[in-house]
């Protein structure tokens, strides 16, 4: 384990500086998570360092899209080529784009030609709560999650009828508009819809003095989206359907130009759950599901004009069972059919993947235990085998200490192992051993954590000198992550400070588009009808391609809204309050100072 370098020290002297006003806090944490264990716990018991964002949560950031919103999460930064709709990629604790697992109500939606999701084009008006799993867990979600998982829980019918009607609108052209209603009929019957839509001028993204010869107009985006979920209580047991759609458009500046040239990609994002949840007694509940996603992309119009399409289907099931008071066991089976079409004709165009998984957790006196393995088959290239191991001890009530060790993989896509100009069938999974060790204090309403943490990765996919996909890479990142929420003299302070060190292990360089410093301040409080706040995110300079430098840069945004009433809530945010001119890849700009103004109505329904 390596020691303390001067490179953790300052978030070390941060964390001392927060636990100075431990005494201060005045509720118990809040909040129930799935995601760490896959059964349910306490945010404060996970024993992976976890983020909930709820619904509250969402509607306070007032963000548009999922992008957005992650910008506030420990550990993750979002790299962005350009504005609103432009493609979005999530470093977590210095892991790759690829490999960060998102999963909309369980369901995975990177797509199968970069492993990558579309996160710029998730929007907000469905979701119910997002929680997000800093460190590798590929021994409870497989492929993709060596450097975490960001889970999505859509909205699910109400006890009591609901609806909600938002609009909101500003700078650049911006407009969204949403509906949301849910009922519970007395029959066990749920209704949940949602209908969303935007639209945005966007901003010329490319900087020309950087990627010369590209075309210097505005880029827009449009985006449209519905939601539909049922779902059936017989007793304790259930069965639900969820369907999701968003489609729209996207303009963008391709930086191998010409000038003349418009560049515009239409995307379909698709998915569908058939669920049942079956109570056989107080101790024992099985899952099951049917599932399909889909993630298209028809680049249109540009200067070479393509399209790709990756359509997942499958089932899986899984049980939890608890034996005795405070053991826990969960254990499940999943089956996948991945497909791709495009107009490049690959030499193998889908493959099934089957996957077994079993945990075991224990909450007794000061010991908390989490034990988890999985082994996935797939019928390309073999099989992987994943574990974790994690150990919890209470030193005080209020102060535990952990420590947890790991392996993952990530899965060669079907641009590494068939594209038909470079790929390589040959290709072995790309391999992580993790470790991590924290401090955590959690006591009247706040939590205080630090993490020390270590990734070592081996079999990395990359090109070689002809542009052919091979296993050559290795790397490694240490760092040190701290995170505080709480309250602090009335006001809510959620804050979090990582100082890493992500590095190519063969070659001693920077990995790309990855900060050794980076975190946030967030400020938010409650002044009678008003709710004010206010978000710092910072990060230092980057390494981008070309050995190029992106420089450091802090940006904040301000939010305040006004409750008229019962039912009427006006609101409203400043984006880059200062207009920081700023880039998170290199030759392509962020937006600058934005103003939105916005209305929500909760008609009263009796």
């Amino acid at each position: 384990m390596p020691v303390l370098t001067p490179m953790l020290a300052p978030a070390f002297v941060a964390l001392l500086a927060c636990a100075s006003f431990a005494a201060r806090a005045q509720s118990e944490l809040p909040g129930i998570v799935v995601s760490a264990s896959r059964t349910e716990q306490r945010v404060a018991d996970a024993l992976p360092a976890t983020t909930l964002i709820t619904r509250e949560d969402i509607d306070a950031a007032q963000t548009p899209d999922l992008a957005t919103l992650l910008r506030r999460v420990a550990g993750v930064e979002i790299a962005q080529s350009g504005g609103a709709g432009s493609v979005a990629s999530a470093f977590i604790r210095g892991g790759e784009a690829r490999h960060t697992l998102v999963l909309i109500d369980g369901v995975p939606i990177n797509n199968l030609n970069f492993s990558l999701p579309a996160l710029e084009h998730i929007p907000l008006a469905n979701v119910e709560r997002i929680e997000v799993v800093r460190g590798n867990v590929s021994s409870l979600y497989g492929s993709a999650a060596l450097g975490g998982v960001i889970q999505i829980f859509t909205r699910q019918p109400a006890g009591v009828p609901q609806a909600t009607l938002t609009a909101q609108g500003g700078s650049r052209g911006l407009f969204e508009a949403s509906a949301t209603g849910s009922v519970k009929l007395a029959s066990g019957t749920g209704l949940s819809a949602t209908l969303d839509t935007l639209s945005d001028g966007g901003i010329d993204a490319i900087r020309h003095n950087e990627i010369a010869g590209t075309d210097p107009d505005r880029d827009g985006y449009r985006r449209r989206s519905a939601s539909l979920a049922v779902t059936q209580a017989i007793g304790e047991h259930r069965i639900g359907l969820k369907l999701r759609e968003t489609r729209g458009t996207t303009e963008y500046d391709s930086e191998f130009g010409p000038a003349t040239q418009r560049d515009v990609s239409h995307f379909v994002e698709q998915g569908a759950v058939l669920d049942g949840q079956l109570r056989v007694s107080s101790s024992l509940r099985v899952d099951a599901a049917l599932t399909r996603s889909a993630d298209k992309l028809d680049a249109a119009e540009t200067a070479f004009p393509y399209f790709v399409n990756s359509e997942s289907t499958g089932g899986q099931a899984g049980l939890q069972w608890q034996p005795a008071q405070g053991h826990r066991i969960t254990a499940g089976i999943e089956h996948q059919r991945q497909h791709v079409t495009s107009d490049t004709v690959y030499t193998s165009d889908s493959r099934d993947v089957d996957s077994a998984r079993a945990g075991y957790t224990f909450e007794g006196g000061p010991h908390h235990l989490q034990l988890n393995a999985r082994h996935d088959r797939y019928s390309d290239f073999g099989g992987a085998n994943t574990w974790l191991a994690a150990y919890g001890y209470d030193i005080t009530k209020e102060l535990r200490a952990s420590v947890s060790a790991s392996t993952g993989f990530n899965a060669p896509t079907f641009n590494d192992l068939y594209y038909p100009f470079g790929g390589n069938p040959a290709l072995r999974p790309e391999r992580v051993r993790s470790w991590e060790a924290a401090l955590r204090y959690a006591a009247h309403g706040q939590e205080l954590r630090t993490t020390l943490f270590e990734n070592r990765y081996h079999d990395l996919i990359a090109n070689d000198a002809f542009f052919n996909r091979v296993n050559v890479g290795h790397a490694r990142n240490r760092g040190v992550e701290v995170t505080y929420t709480g309250r602090i003299l009335g006001w809510g302070v959620n804050a979090s400070a990582t100082s890493q060190d992500p590095r190519d292990v063969d070659t001693g360089t920077r990995l790309l588009r990855r900060a050794r410093v980076l975190g946030h301040l967030a400020l938010d409080r409650d002044m009678g009808p008003w709710q004010l706040g206010g978000n710092l995110r910072f990060s230092g300079n980057r390494l981008d391609r070309g050995g190029r430098t992106v420089g450091g840069w802090g940006v904040l945004d301000l939010t305040a809204s006004y409750t008229v009433s019962p039912q009427v809530r006006v609101f409203g945010r400043v984006e880059n309050a200062f207009d920081r001119d700023y880039e998170t890849v290199y030759g392509y700009r962020q937006p600058g100072r934005g103003v939105f103004v916005g209305v929500s109505w909760q008609p009263a329904i009796r």
